[in-house]
């Protein structure tokens, strides 16, 4: 079997995110009770969350079991003109991943891209989860 054919074999799941996640940077929110820092989820990333797994959920995207690879591609200028980093919107997409189901556990990427798209279609992301590829050293 050539390199190509076993590409080609490898399971895939493309979704499509109608909004583009909040920064990793503003995920969760600290306060003070009982004396003690306690750490919690926003509001906007639970309510973008929820959102997603409800979107990913009637894509009917399938599972990946095992190791995968996750490409992310983000509309750039996504409804403001604001600059973001690339790498804050890589734990947002991946958390939901998990809890829709479609992975088992984010520890299983092997391999993670991330990039700026000029023109989706009309998402604000586009996932692609792929089966890993087997090793290069093995």
């Amino acid at each position: 079997m050539t390199s190509l054919t076993r590409q080609e074999a490898r399971a895939a799941v493309r979704i499509e995110l109608a909004d583009m996640p909040p920064s990793a940077n503003s995920l969760r929110k600290s306060f003070v009770r009982n004396g003690k820092v306690v750490s919690a989820k926003t509001d906007a990333y639970s309510a973008w969350r929820e959102a997603a797994i409800w979107e990913i959920a009637s894509q009917r995207a399938g599972r990946i079991d095992g190791p995968y690879s996750l490409s992310i591609a983000a509309q750039r200028n996504w409804r403001t003109k604001r600059a973001r980093d690339i790498d804050n919107i890589i734990k947002p997409v991946s958390d939901a991943l998990v809890k829709a189901g479609v992975v088992t556990d984010d520890s299983l990427a092997e391999r993670v891209t991330a990039q700026w798209a000029d023109d989706l279609g009309g998402p604000a992301v586009v996932v692609i989860v792929q089966e890993a590829q087997e090793s290069l050293a093995a």
